[in-house]
């Protein structure tokens, strides 16, 4: 039984020419894992960044209570099970998932849908067929289908890292320069599978450094440069602020990187 949000999910939207796949299913994991979900939404995040252990997938997913059953006989080592723990069954348990955390992307009528990330990368099996090990991470992106010929979307995984300082507290009102981190899919579609003919191999991400991406601390704003770098200046106020990249006001790119907490302090916080 396959989730459709990943690649054959992209494929099947944009030219119907996977109508028949829904039976293949990867490999399953040898042990249980901890693995992280996040969901991000149109505005804001609905899942900050979450960690849940599934099983070895030698069972059926169930429910985040153990109350009932799910719609689905989907391993309890795959995405589906992990944001069914994730979510604590607050989206719609769908092997093409159109709601979560109350929030909905149906497609039509302006190809808004819910992407599904592996480790960084456009996934390119579904959430029921999409089994996990040990430390990997899920994203939940809610997007906009990208231009053809290639369809891929401006909402992609983001992440920012600190370069000056480093490390520890910034002091009153001095600067704070990050660098962020993209990875942008080359291809949703992939090639497929000599060893499954219902597989379609989609390549890893590429990390970039974009420009555009607005920084914001504590109500400063900045853009970062060719290098993927911005350099921000942090409040006067001693205190816990978290640094954050997205694109404000974009009908297309609803990336939105994970907080970084930063001291700002002439000693610690």
């Amino acid at each position: 039984m396959s989730s459709w949000n990943g690649a054959r999910g992209a494929r099947t939207l944009l030219t119907a020419a996977l109508a028949a796949s829904a039976c293949a299913i990867a490999a399953p994991s040898a042990l249980a894992a901890n693995v992280t979900v996040r969901v991000e939404g149109r505005s804001g995040t609905l899942l900050s960044q979450t960690t849940v252990t599934i099983g070895d997938g030698t069972r059926t997913a169930h429910t985040w209570n153990n109350v009932g059953s799910l719609p689905y006989r989907c391993a309890d080592d795959t995405a589906y099970q992990a944001t069914e723990l994730a979510l604590r069954g607050n989206w719609d348990k769908q092997t093409y998932v159109e709601t979560l955390a109350g929030e909905s992307h149906t497609w039509s009528p302006n190809s808004e849908y819910w992407i599904l990330y592996d480790n960084n990368n456009y996934a390119d099996w579904g959430g029921c067929d999409l089994h996990l090990a040990d430390g990997d991470t899920v994203l939940w992106q809610a997007g906009v289908s990208g231009a053809s010929p290639d369809f891929i979307p401006d909402s992609i995984p983001v992440f920012l890292n600190r370069v000056t300082p480093a490390t520890g507290s910034v002091r009153l009102g001095r600067t704070l320069t990050v660098r962020l981190t993209a990875y942008r899919p080359t291809d949703i579609f992939g090639t497929q599978d000599p060893n499954d003919p219902n597989h379609w191999i989609i390549p890893p991400s590429p990390a970039t450094n974009p420009a555009g991406y607005t920084v914001s601390i504590g109500g400063a704003t900045a853009v970062t440069n060719s290098s993927g770098e911005a350099t921000v200046t942090v409040p006067s106020t001693r205190g816990v602020y978290d640094v954050q990249a997205s694109v404000p006001g974009s009908s297309t790119n609803w990336s939105r990187s994970i907080p970084i907490p930063i001291c700002v302090s002439n000693t610690t916080c």
